[in-house]
Parts: C-alpha cells; structure tokens; sequence
C-alpha cells in the first residue's frame, strides 16, 4: 500500500515540528503501523458486518472466496443452456467456477488484464454498479432524512389555525396544461383573454373527445392537499367563474386554470386532517433538511470540474 506523506505540522502555525531523519523514521513507522492496522480492523469489521449478505463461502481459492451467490448466478447461466439442477450439476458448476477462478488469477500474474478492451468493458460494468450505488444510496439517504424529520402535534394545530379556510375548503377546477409550447399558450390565452369560453378553448386539443366522456379538463373537486403546490396561492385569490394567468411550475410546465366553484364546509375538524397536515410539514421539513445537509456536504468538499 502506498503510504502518504508523513510530515507532521504544528497545528498552530504549519511549522514543520518533526526535524531530525531518526524521529522522522520512528513517526513513519508508528503512523504505517496504526494506519494497517486501522485498515485491517475495518476491513475486518465490513467482513463480518455482510457476510450474511455475501452469501455462504462454498470454497477458497488462493485465499479468494467462492460463495453460494457465485453459485446461484453461475447455476442461471447453465439453467439458460437446458441443464438440471441436480447435486452432480452444482458440482460441476462449482468446479468450474474454481478452473475460472484460478485462470483469473493466472492471467493477473501475465498482465493480460491491461488490454484496452477488457478495460474499456470492465470500466462500462464499475460504472453500472456506481449509478446503481448513487442511486440507491440517494433513495435511502431521503428515507434518513424524511425520518428525521419530526412533526410536534403543536406544529400540526398551529398550521390547522393558520390554514383553517383553505384546509375546509374545496375547488372546482379546470385546467389548461402545456409543456413548453409558448405558441399554443399564447394563442389560447388570446382567445380566453377576447372572451372565447374556457372549455371551447380547452376542447381544442380534444377534437374528438366522445360525447358521453368527462372533460378531461376538468379535475372536479379538489381538497387543500389535492391542490396541486404551483396552483396554491393561485387557486386562492380566484373567485368562481374567473381564470388564471399562466402558473409556471417549473421544468418547462404551465398550466391555465379556472375556479368554476368553491365551497366551505365548517365542520371540518384538525383530527380529521391531522395525518395529512403531518405528511405535509414531514414533506416540507425533509425538504428543508436535506437542502440543507447537501449544502453543508458541498461547502465541506472539495470538488473540481475537468476543463
């Protein structure tokens, strides 16, 4: 292992502090040693922390483990070829698996893994199992986070009491959703704008749409966590029969709505939309968090981008 630099510095001003080549030696040896050891213990650790996960060693081979995984992806490979799974049929498997591994070995000590396209293939097959690393490590890390998250029953009450109107209300909306398309929405906004009605102008894009079929404009009812979060505020300040400018939601979408009604039921109580007023302040706090840990994480690391 190719050990770093072993010069130590005062902590307090960068001075060199080890100076003569006999201490120098004894601060290198001491540094190797700990760091060995400390590699071997966390080896040792990660070991025993996935050996269940690595699967049961079925042999050794020049101190390389075959295991049972090896096994069952090697057992697939012969099952796709029309052979059983009989005890004669994993032995042989097994045994080949041994003559592979020990070729593998043999051709390390000829260097033959330095040929370009074995690299090339090789590199390809690291980089699947690192997007599948990022990847999976990005769904769990949210998970940690999300747990971390905690919601108090004051906080969930108190965003009831501020919320109270919008939380007991519901919203007749119609929608006009564009993805990009700055021409179709400013040709719609001119006719919505010169009086056209909302759904013949929405129909467009329907031609033929049957007649006994629900608008697909229109998303009924919604509740106060239905609502999607662009249209929010929006949704709001309209008043029945009135449209919308564009709502931008970002990544390229828009949309235009109109509030065809709105109506207020009183009755409607913080118990019956605690757990949803939970789920959204969980939602919004792990946002929050995980913004904020990411960019501790960046201002910690040092990253450069090649040129």
């Amino acid at each position: 292992m190719r050990m770093p630099p072993s010069l130590h510095h005062d902590p307090m001003d960068g001075r060199i502090a080890l100076k003569t080549s006999g201490i120098l030696s004894v601060a290198v040896l001491v540094t190797a040693m700990a760091f060995l050891v400390s590699c071997g213990e966390k080896r040792e650790a990660e070991r025993k922390k996935y050996a269940d996960v690595q699967g049961k060693v079925l042999v050794a081979v020049n101190g390389v483990q075959i295991t049972d995984t090896d096994m069952r992806l090697a057992q697939g490979k012969v099952a796709g070829h029309g052979m059983g799974a009989s005890p004669e049929a994993a032995r042989n498997v097994l045994e080949t698996l041994v003559r592979e591994e020990l070729v593998y070995q043999k051709s390390l000590e000829l260097n033959l893994d330095g040929a370009p396209e074995y690299r090339r293939k090789l590199h390809e097959i690291e980089a699947q199992v690192k997007a599948f690393q990022r990847q999976e490590m990005a769904r769990r890390f949210r998970e940690y986070v999300r747990g971390e998250a905690g919601v108090t029953d004051s906080e969930a009450r108190e965003y009831f009491e501020k919320n109270r109107n919008r939380i007991q209300s519901k919203y007749h909306v119609w929608q006009m959703f564009y993805r990009g398309e700055e021409s179709r929405m400013a040709e719609d906004l001119k006719d919505l704008k010169s009086g056209m009605p909302f759904e013949k102008v929405a129909a467009r894009r329907f031609p033929k749409l049957p007649e006994n079929m629900k608008a697909p404009w229109d998303m009924g009812y919604l509740r106060w966590n239905q609502v999607p979060l662009p249209w929010k505020d929006v949704v709001d300040r309209l008043e029945p029969g009135q449209s919308s400018d564009v709502i931008d939601g970002g990544n390229g979408r828009f949309w235009v709505i109109r509030l065809v009604e709105k109506s207020v039921d009183p009755n409607v109580t913080f118990d019956a939309e605690k757990e949803a007023i939970v789920s959204l302040l969980r939602e919004q706090k792990s946002e929050e968090l995980y913004k904020s840990l990411l960019g501790e994480m960046e201002k910690k690391s040092k990253i450069i981008y090649a040129k």
